[in-house]
């Protein structure tokens, strides 16, 4: 024991083993595992008072380090958390020299270190990609390798991609890109990062009485038992449980896990100037070109890159407005909302006191059936309109 203290010659058989790790132990945790073991072996009586006092202190003091060590060394480690900031978010997922910090750089005029070397990034780089007004935040997340979700770094890089609005998977056409692909799905999967899927339509209700009832049960493609007993393990036995499209008892283990991730994603088929790029990316297209939009670029050449920022603005769902005042030209700045916005929406981003004055709005562009079409607040705009308000 530390500090010379003395130690009860009653303890029993196992309590002296764990005497014995304790004082063979060598680091925090083990000291801390064997202190925990010891007192629940050793026999509580008034002999043992003093030795409980000192371990329960020891114990004690022991925790306080590795809390203060834990926080030290969160504060000294790199951030990954990106606040953030334009119209939407996009994160460059790909595995190590795939091209994304020279991909960043030319999409958004970023200064990301770029290397030949392995792991060249080793935290979030971020720009920002003017889409016709619309501000894009793009960031280049620290490379993904096998294993690297039990990584030390894992936790972090693998926060900053569920928080993403849109994830894209860059792709070096140079190398394999079947293993590139299964290597970063493997590992989004482990995180419970799933890409272009949707929670399954599974809904559970707990009501107070009645059990089991379930609406939609022809849908389920499986065992009732299975299900049933999987509710059961969540202590879920009063219930309305709706399905509302065809389903497996994992689909519905998924739909319940609130710590699964479902992301909107495309892919980047990087380096086509590269030897052997086109016949990479024919075969990364009968892989997964059913699954994923694939882009094709060169972000040493640019070529491709212009469609890849539009396809990057599509992918985030969202829509550019303009407006006009009577007379004057439409304005250079557009407003962003979500893709089946209405004027409604419009006026409440513009500013939201003019709803109660609103008589009709003015529609120039995709969405009207001609220039200066009038309409209410319902009307869904499009992406390029531009907008006239006016109020009583």
């Amino acid at each position: 024991m530390d500090g010379g203290s003395s130690v009860p010659v009653n303890l029993g058989a196992e309590a002296q083993v764990a005497l014995k790790k304790l004082e063979e132990a060598k680091t925090k945790e083990e000291q801390i595992q064997a202190i925990q073991e010891l007192l629940a072996k050793m026999s509580k009586h008034k002999g043992t008072e003093k030795l409980e006092r000192q371990l329960k202190k020891r114990l004690s003091r022991l925790r306080e380090e590795i809390e203060k060590e834990k926080a030290y060394k969160a504060r000294s480690a790199p951030s990954f958390n990106v606040k953030k900031e334009g119209s939407g978010q996009v994160v460059l997922v790909g595995l190590t020299n795939s091209g994304k910090s020279l991909l960043l750089n030319r999409l958004t005029g970023a200064d990301a270190k770029v290397g030949t070397y392995p792991f060249t990034t080793t935290s979030p780089e971020v720009g920002i990609l003017n889409f016709g007004g619309a501000m894009l935040q793009i960031v280049e997340a620290p490379p993904l390798f096998d294993g690297c979700a039990e990584s030390a770094n894992g936790p972090r890089i693998f926060s900053l991609i569920r928080n993403a609005d849109v994830i894209a998977l860059v792709i070096d056409l140079s190398m394999d890109p079947i293993f590139q692909v299964s290597v970063i799905l493997r590992e989004l999967e482990k995180q419970k990062i799933y890409l272009n899927k949707q929670r399954p339509k599974v809904q559970i209700k707990k009501t107070g009485e009645g059990g089991i009832q379930i609406i939609g049960s022809s849908l389920f493609k499986g065992n009732m038992k299975d299900l049933l007993d999987f509710l059961a393990s969540k202590r879920i036995v009063n219930a309305l449980v709706q399905i509302k499209e065809p389903v497996t008892i994992e689909d519905v283990k998924l739909a319940m896990d609130e710590s699964a991730s479902f992301r909107p994603a495309l892919i980047v088929a990087n380096k086509g100037d590269a030897p052997g790029s086109a016949r990479n990316f024919n075969i990364l297209n009968e892989y997964c070109g059913s699954s994923f939009q694939i882009h094709p670029v060169s972000s040493l050449t640019g070529k491709g890159l212009k469609e890849l920022g539009s396809a990057l603005f599509s992918s985030l769902n969202i829509i550019r407005v303009y407006t006009k005042e009577p007379g004057e030209p439409r304005s250079d700045k557009p407003i962003v909302l979500k893709k089946g916005a209405t004027v409604r929406d419009a006026v409440k981003h513009m500013r939201p006191s003019l709803l109660k004055k609103f008589s009709y709005a003015k529609v120039y562009g995709p969405s009207a059936k001609y220039d200066g079409e009038k309409v209410g607040l319902d009307h869904i705009l499009m992406d390029g309109d531009t907008i006239q308000i006016y109020i009583s």
